[in-house]
């Protein structure tokens, strides 16, 4: 697609089929049906665009196969209505046992022999090629990312500046900042290179370049050469993102090119998806969520909407896609569930269930234990039921989805599920606050 004037409608997501291990799996265990599947769930979502990860290796391995799974997702999620974002140079390797030895004192990645030997280039160059006679025709494509991170591979893995603004290590040892500029533009020079032969090849679709950083853009010399000026964020609160996104804006207004987001939002960098929706959406910032679907891969536990079922990991994600974010201001009116007694309810019915099944014994006609879990399971969903829906409890595991497991044991042990009980009723009553 050609470049654009204003790419703040995208609502995008990062995507990896559901059932890999990596980006390379999923290139070579491509399965149609499940793509469909999971652009369904995007489209449910009301999002509209797809960056996926492009491998050489995958492509080294199969040109044939990797081009045509390429083209069948392309058109497949442009069939949903969503564009693809693809990556091109995702780690920028073209050569077998491409990585050099490290530096003793460096803790990041080795530099790619592909850095070094230029005369390699025209392998990737002809890639390109064929990924462009592939999709570079396809309405769904959106524009060509032409790397991943490539900053991230000159810093030891460290995505942060501090205050100097040399780059945080992972190690205490301060850095030798002549070899990481001499790698870094080792890595900028591969970067504009492919920048000019991609628009040299495809003068007609937009492109970019996925920064790390917002600040890489003008170090890596690459703004002038770009349609859209292309950056990650994970800032860690509100006013930092603030900063970041007013920062890209100003750098887009500079070199009058429209900006966007194509990575955000990560659980454990304290970037929750609801509050990264609610500022691109304030500052008119597309963005890419990362990502779609709670997989395999090494991400899930931090990761992801959708699990492949279509359950969704956090209904707040789900009402922030459609405008609807938690109310975080002095109206906030908080919940009483007890408001019609429904808590002394439950906490006198736990008592009379936990009394009847005390010690095993039940006081049934004939000692019928048969029911005792269910009976107990019975209540501690009643309890639960109003913890969950009053959001007392923390939802990373709801009580319910407990309450479900012992439901599917063969053998539920009854004496776990009067503990559960009584745990569960315990919170109820310091959250209703009821001394009983």
């Amino acid at each position: 697609m050609k470049p654009l004037k204003d790419y703040s409608f995208v609502r995008g997501f990062n995507y990896t089929q559901s059932d890999v291990w990596t980006d390379t799996n999923f290139w070579e265990e491509y399965k149609h049906e499940i793509v469909e599947r999971d652009m369904g769930y995007a489209q449910r979502l009301k999002l509209n665009s797809a960056r996926i990860f492009l491998t050489y290796s995958s492509y080294k391995k199969n040109r044939e196969q990797f081009l045509a799974n390429v083209k069948d997702f392309v058109q497949t999620a442009w069939k949903y209505g969503i564009s693809t974002n693809p990556i091109i140079y995702h780690g920028m390797r073209f050569l077998d046992e491409d990585f050099l030895e490290k530096k003793p004192e460096d803790a990041a990645y080795a530099i790619p022999k592909t850095l070094l030997d230029k005369s390699c280039w025209v392998l990737g160059e002809t890639y390109f090629d064929d990924l462009y006679e592939a999709i570079g025709n396809e309405p769904g494509l959106l524009f060509w990312d032409i790397s991943n991170e490539p900053g991230y591979r000159t810093k030891g893995g460290c995505t942060w500046y501090d205050e100097e603004p040399a780059y945080r290590r992972a190690l205490e040892e301060k850095p030798d900042m002549e070899y990481l500029r001499y790698r870094q533009e080792l890595v900028w020079e591969f970067i504009r290179h492919f920048c000019k032969y991609v628009k040299s090849k495809d003068p007609v679709n937009a492109i970019g370049v996925g920064n790390t950083l917002i600040y890489e853009t003008e170090a890596s010399k690459t703004a002038e050469l770009v349609d859209i000026i292309v950056f990650h964020d994970y800032s860690e609160t509100t006013e930092r993102t603030k900063e970041i996104y007013e920062m890209a804006l100003a750098l887009g207004k500079k070199y009058n090119k429209p900006v966007i987001n194509n990575e955000t939002g990560c659980l454990c960098r304290a970037n929750p998806y609801d509050m990264v929706i609610g500022l691109c959406e304030q500052y008119k910032i597309g963005y890419y969520l990362f990502e779609l679907m709670i997989g395999k891969d090494v991400w899930n536990r931090v990761h992801g909407i959708c699990y492949p079922d279509g359950t969704v990991r956090d209904p707040a994600i789900v009402a922030a896609l459609f405008g609807f974010f938690r109310n975080r201001s002095a109206s906030l009116i908080p919940t009483d569930v007890n408001q019609e007694e429904h808590a002394y309810h439950v906490i006198d019915l736990a008592d009379r269930v936990l009394r009847r099944n005390k010690n095993g014994v039940s006081f049934r006609p004939g000692g019928d234990h048969s029911n005792d879990t269910k009976e107990l399971l019975e209540v501690c969903e009643y309890a639960a039921n109003l913890l969950e829906a009053g959001q007392l409890v923390p939802m990373d595991v709801p009580p319910t989805a407990v309450i479900r497991k012992f439901r599917e044991q063969e053998n539920c042990n009854a004496d776990e599920v009067k503990c559960f009980l009584a745990g569960l009723i315990r919170t109820l009553k310091e959250a209703c606050h009821i001394v009983k």
